[in-house]
């Protein structure tokens, strides 16, 4: 009702109270079993067969999950869920140290199995802050038939930080984003290593600080202002700020008194500025775990004169960058770990005519080589490290053209190993063998040697071209509790399915099988789902007889009119190889096919339900042998001219003589679930509402035009309405004292079709007209 206050017409839209019901889908199944990669006890849904490969592998070995999951799309499955089981199976893991040796980072997979060693981690500095930051790169290394190593489900994590502040915390972005591993930061280490005071130092080098005075004013001279210079910067927490630096009275001083002032009023830390003596200008904060960043300011910007700021090629090591995972390979370092950047200069201050026989020492295991100075070309032969074409002065952007010099010359001498420049590191990976290459790989050079100490490669020796995670176990057999863990995992978070296949574990050969005693509350927990049992004979029985002889085991403890098996087993190939398996994944496949192109009210047997992708029955079986097994309820599977095809559609309830008439067949079975899910779903509506005629009228209508619906289709018996089914809602069904006590009774019933099992052809010869 509309607020009336002025003179005028309202308007207001009324609702119409008609309802409609969707039917649900009728064949999504669910898979429990053992395989040999995938999520542990997580339903994980897959809508094809690609698709199950990609989480769960191609791997036979754990028993017959990943031939039924195949059966079962080739058949015309189009959704599954996934459970994957096993007993006491483990997950695979492995520490990452930092350059001092101490584990900062454990990875472990989040699949649980032998498969989980696999996963090898690579670290790099390669990033855009590369003394804050990291790469990891995660993979599965796998051997193809000849013993190549391949790599597969690659992953790469750029730009992550061990900073527990960072934006791309390395345990929040794998923990989020990564589907092999999760991670766990060792707090403790990575405290005990971010202990050094984080500086911005730019990318020249200066003699002194007068030097650094008159490069600075030099630049603010160049500002289209000429008299002030801009830069923008961030310490710590503090936001960015742009620094004003005046020509006018100069000194390193008043320049960092100028970035404080700033920062008061946001944080308590303090920035200095050293004197230089033949190294970079340095804004060192007065905390650590303060990082420090510099970048370009919109006007007068001073910051590309001087190289501050790791975009301009300057050297940003944050507090946390010796903490952070050591990268992988033979990968020279900038200092001892005080923060001085004296291996780099002094590297910088050596003669590049000098260098000679650069390469790879060691046992002839980590395939050593070297370079001579002739194979190396520099951009600028002239002068030492430090001088090239990037600044007419002393840089360290020189010396990082020069690097890239040593590093083509590094990979194009040898096959074995690849060269790289990480920020202002030289980085040498093997890329000979497996991951585990390269361990105890040392670096050689002659005049100068950059091994020795105070150099940059002082105390390095080669580290694994990637580390592998260890310690990965499938488990064993699933047992029982691990069959209602996964129903459990089921309840919680898959909205619905309709068909459940428990397929065969390879190890599970104990009479009676594991599988075996599972039936019973597998069929019990398709009862609360509204979902139908695909159930296979155990042990397998190789004729009719044996068949017959294990019904009464079989069907012991089952719910019975959700349940339904079929025999014998199918006979497909494998890798070249010929085996037998069960009929239920391609059974549940067949449902859905059948259901899409026919209708759940279908019976999935007859001429058109050919099993597909197989080679045939491992028992071929008369007319004589199948009326042995029809009565009992055991479905046939048949072979023919035609083709393999499903040729019984009883559920376990419809032997002769159960008493159970109303659920004999698996179509009735199955529709009459269809019927129960769609309308729950679809007389949600109904809850709180008034409970009176009108809501019963309204239920009345929505239950009705559903079921019309399928008549129109022609899933009932009946050739009117009123025969096929009926719908009722009114003060017969629910009475004052259900009103009373919230209660609608909503009766629905149906006329199913069932199947023409027998067809009888009756013939007779007409006698011919006698005259009498």
């Amino acid at each position: 009702m509309p607020t009336i206050s002025y003179p005028g017409v309202y308007v207001q839209e009324i609702p119409s109270g008609v309802r409609s019901i969707s039917g649900v889908s009728t064949s999504i199944a669910a898979f429990i079993g053992m395989c040999k990669r995938g999520p542990l006890n997580r339903p994980t849904r897959v809508l094809g067969f690609k698709d199950y490969e990609r989480i769960f592998g191609d791997d036979k070995s754990q028993g017959e999950m990943t031939d039924q999951v195949r059966l079962f799309f080739v058949n015309g499955g189009e959704q599954a869920y996934i459970v994957r089981i096993a007993d006491t199976a483990q997950e695979a893991s492995f520490g990452l140290t930092n350059a001092g040796g101490d584990v900062v980072l454990t990875l472990t997979s989040r699949d649980a199995g032998l498969d989980a060693n696999q996963i090898r981690a690579r670290v790099d500095y390669k990033t855009a802050s590369p003394e804050r930051t990291f790469n990891l790169e995660l993979f599965r290394e796998v051997f193809d038939a000849s013993g190549k190593p391949q790599v597969s489900a690659s992953e790469k994590h750029p730009d992550l930080t061990i900073d527990p502040n960072g934006t791309r915390y390395v345990q929040s972005i794998l923990d989020q984003q990564s589907q092999l591993v999760t991670a766990a930061v060792n707090t403790a280490n990575v405290q005990a290593a971010a202990t050094l005071n984080a500086f911005s130092a730019s990318a020249a080098v200066f003699a002194d600080a007068a030097a650094a005075v008159t490069a600075l004013t030099n630049a603010i001279a160049a500002t289209a202002d000429g008299s002030v210079g801009r830069f923008r910067i961030k310490v710590g927490a503090a936001p960015w700020l742009t620094v004003e630096v005046a020509s006018a009275g100069l000194t390193l001083a008043n320049f960092a008194a100028s970035i404080n002032a700033l920062l008061a009023p946001h944080t308590a830390v303090t920035v200095s500025v050293p004197d230089p003596a033949d190294s970079p200008l340095r804004i060192v904060a007065s905390q650590s775990q303060n990082d420090v960043l510099i970048e370009p300011a919109a006007q007068l910007d001073i910051t590309k004169a001087l190289g501050f700021g790791a975009g301009q090629g300057g050297v940003e090591v944050g507090s946390f960058s010796a903490a952070r995972p050591a990268p992988s390979g033979l990968v020279s370092a900038l200092d001892d770990g005080s923060g001085d950047l004296a291996a780099l200069l002094s590297f910088g201050g050596a003669a590049k005519g000098s260098l000679d026989d650069v390469g790879v020492a060691g046992a002839a295991a980590v395939m050593p080589f070297t370079v001579s100075t002739a194979d190396i070309t520099y951009p600028s032969a002239a002068g030492n490290m430090d001088a090239g074409t990037q600044s007419a002065s002393p840089s360290l952007l020189n010396i990082a053209e020069n690097l890239q010099a040593i590093a083509t010359a590094l990979s194009a001498g040898s096959d074995d190993w690849r060269a790289e420049v990480q920020g202002y590191r030289l980085a040498l990976i093997p890329v000979y063998g497996s991951s585990s290459s390269g361990v105890g790989a040392a670096f050689t050079s002659a005049g100068p040697d950059l091994a020795a100490a105070g150099e940059i490669f002082e105390n390095i020796t080669g580290r694994r071209a990637a580390e592998a995670l260890g310690g990965g176990s499938d488990g064993s057999v699933a047992q029982a509790s691990d069959y209602d863990a996964a129903f459990q995992a089921i309840d919680e978070t898959v909205d619905l399915f309709n068909l459940m296949v428990l397929p065969k574990s390879a190890d599970d050969t104990g009479s009676p099988s594991i599988r075996s005693t599972v039936w019973g509350a597998a069929s019990a927990f398709c009862v609360d789902k509204r979902a139908f049992l695909i159930v296979d004979v155990e042990p397998a029985q190789q004729t009719p007889q044996g068949v017959l002889n294990s019904l009464q085991a079989l069907r012991t403890g089952v719910v019975k009119d959700h349940a339904g098996f079929w025999w014998p087993q199918l006979t497909i190939s494998s890798d070249g190889v010929s085996k037998n398996v069960d009929p239920s994944g391609s059974i549940a496949g067949l449902m859905s096919r059948i259901d899409g192109s026919r209708g759940v009210w279908k019976a999935p047997a007859g001429l058109e339900a050919a099993i597909l992708g197989i080679q045939g029955v491992r028992v071929p079986m008369s007319d004589a042998q199948n009326g042995l097994l029809n009565p009992q309820a055991a479905n046939a599977i048949r072979s023919f001219p035609a083709g393999v095809v499903s040729w019984g559609a009883r559920t376990m309830d419809g032997f002769d003589n159960s008493g159970n008439t109303d659920y004999r067949y698996v179509p009735v079975r199955r529709f009459a679930l269809f019927i129960e899910e769609s309308l729950r779903r679809g007389l949600q509506f109904a809850v709180f509402e008034p409970n009176d005629e009108p809501l019963w009228a309204q239920i009345r209508l929505a239950a009705g035009a559903f079921m019309n619906g399928l008549f129109r289709k022609g899933a009932f018996a009946g050739r009117t309405a009123s025969d096929a089914y009926f719908v009722k809602a009114d003060s017969e069904t629910t009475t004052a004292t259900d009103q009373n006590l919230g209660v609608v009774n909503v009766l629905v019933g149906f006329a199913p079709l069932k199947p023409a099992e027998f067809i009888v052809l009756s013939l007779q010869q007409k006698a011919g007209q006698v005259q009498v």
